[in-house]
């Protein structure tokens, strides 16, 4: 079994309608959806009028072609998250979904001519769709009396400005031991990006 592909039911039964479409316009269909993945991961493959069509010409029914476009969509999500090798990929197409010789060079000659820009496209992808734009901070320091100055507590706050469309801030207090265990957490962080590069 691969270690880049989750294979789940739904995988394996638009993998299986594969082999009753025509090759000739399975081309054409795998070419649009590489197409769609390297412009934008979410976008929509087919609008409403295509997909009528495509049901009359694909000869499927409306969930075989949603199962369809979303193996299809998948493999190629999921190679790119790999950055997967043509022949990897066709090895699995072969060993596990057994697609014959002709919709595996259809798969693969796709993926060598739009693996890179797709792999490009999600590396420009966040998976978190709220990130820190912006850092606002203040040192505060308390003390129980004037007379007992040595006995105050240094507090820092932190205010994080998110890059959502009218986000609240998101602000918190750290006292100097708080404070120090995040340094490290972020050193820790920031070693392991080091090592990526």
């Amino acid at each position: 079994m691969a270690t880049w592909i989750e294979i789940t039911p739904k995988l394996e039964q638009g993998m299986k309608i594969v082999t009753r479409v025509d090759s000739g316009k399975f081309r054409l269909f795998v070419n649009r959806i590489c197409q769609t993945l390297q412009s934008s991961v979410d976008a929509k493959v087919f609008n409403e009028e295509e997909e009528e069509k495509l049901l009359v010409s694909l000869d499927l029914a409306k969930d075989e072609l949603i199962l369809l476009l979303d193996a299809i969509t998948s493999i190629y999500k999921q190679a790119a998250c790999y950055v997967v090798k043509p022949f990897i990929m066709e090895t699995v197409l072969k060993d596990t979904f057994k697609l014959d010789e002709e919709k595996r060079s259809i798969f693969t000659s796709a993926w060598l001519h739009y693996g890179k820009g797709i792999v490009e496209n999600f590396k420009q992808q966040s998976i978190f769709p709220n990130q820190v734009k912006d850092i606002n901070w203040s040192l505060n320091v308390q003390s129980s009396s004037i007379s007992l100055c040595n006995t105050a507590e240094a507090a820092a706050m932190l205010q994080l400005c998110m890059t959502r469309d009218r986000s609240i801030p998101f602000t918190t207090e750290f006292n100097k031991e708080q404070l120090k265990d995040l340094h490290e957490y972020l050193e820790k962080i920031q070693g392991h990006l080091d090592t990526l590069k």
